[in-house]
């Protein structure tokens, strides 16, 4: 259950850290499992029917300095046979773990039909591919869809169509791919929850938190976070993941400010109400007051603790007769006055 009141829902993103290594992969599984996460995320890699440019390289950081490698080939090894999936797949249960993938192609589709995937997930790149995503609508699965380099108006167009299919099951993932802390608009988090009525979470490119935070109390009720057995590891994206003693504790700590966040309302806690009982004042004689005295403000006092008549109503005591001594620091009752 993914919602306001619900707790976090929190993503392993694992989709290129599981080198695609079944034994690995399972390790990374258990991890999230025993780091009390709820999902992991893979990656649903078809080469063939996104690129046209076989001859691009990407380059990227590891802990042994910059890689540059061929795009086509190093998609083409990060994949299952659908034998291996189901492997994968049947772990997953087996660790209660809810597992699903990011498509962005058809034979992506097709592959999280076979597997019956509980949800989809489609990237930021992909959004002027309308047909991709009204197959997936269609799929009737729960959608979660990152934001990145996305418009205002492609946004709306997809959420449109998504609407002709019937499919609002909808959470959108701000995400951005800047190191310029000004450009990232975290704000975007409430501005969209509230422009299109559904559940907005956070995908973290890096391992820091600050950002997790501060979507969390904007509102984020997803986050996605990428988790890597060692960042000595090769491959890419393990520098940018956080290792599993490292995730264990994120979970923990996203999921306490989820907690202390609570609610547009002012609620004291129960410590807090306990703590008052001691510390607010009632009503008492500030000196020995015979009986028959008429008071004056001089004569009374405000101390702790609470329990008693309330400060507040003070001035309802000036001027009347007491009907009793009472001593130094006794409480005032309303039958101590006439």
């Amino acid at each position: 259950m993914i919602g306001e009141e619900h707790p976090l829902f929190i993503i392993a993103e694992i989709g290129v850290t599981c080198n695609y290594d079944l034994s690995l992969t399972k390790e990374l599984i258990a991890a999230v499992k025993e780091a009390a996460a709820d999902a992991v995320k893979f990656i649903f890699w078809f080469p063939d029917e996104i690129m046209s440019d076989r001859s691009i390289t990407y380059s990227y950081q590891t802990v042994h300095g910059w890689v540059t490698e061929n795009m086509y080939e190093m998609l083409n090894k990060l994949r299952f046979s659908r034998e291996q999936w189901q492997e994968v797949q049947g772990y997953c249960r087996e660790q209660g773990v809810i597992m699903f993938a990011t498509v962005n192609s058809p034979g992506g589709l097709e592959l999280a039909r076979f597997l019956n995937c509980e949800a989809i997930k489609l990237s930021s790149w992909d959004y002027n591919y309308l047909p991709l995503f009204r197959e997936v609508a269609v799929s009737g699965k729960p959608l979660l869809m990152d934001l990145g380099p996305v418009t205002l108006f492609e946004l709306a167009r997809v959420i449109h169509l998504l609407e002709e299919e019937g499919n609002r099951d909808l959470v959108l993932l701000h995400c951005s791919h800047t190191k310029n802390p000004a450009e990232i608009n975290l704000r975007s988090i409430p501005y969209l929850r509230q422009t299109f009525h559904v559940h907005m979470g956070f995908s973290a490119e890096g391992r820091e938190d600050d950002l997790d935070i501060m979507a969390v109390a904007l509102g984020a009720v997803v986050l996605e976070k990428r988790l890597t057995m060692s960042r000595n590891l090769p491959g890419h994206h393990h520098l940018l993941a956080k290792e599993p003693e490292e995730f264990c504790a994120y979970v923990a700590r996203m999921q306490r400010l989820k907690k202390a966040l609570g609610s547009l309302s002012l609620r004291p806690s129960a410590a807090d109400l306990k703590e008052r009982r001691r510390w607010f004042r009632h009503l008492v004689a500030d000196q020995d007051i015979p009986r028959g005295t008429m008071l004056t403000p001089g004569m009374l006092a405000a101390k702790r603790p609470e329990e008693g008549i309330s400060p507040e109503f003070l001035e309802a005591f000036i001027g009347r007769v007491t009907t009793r001594d009472l001593k130094y620091n006794e409480a005032l009752s309303w039958q101590d006055v006439r």
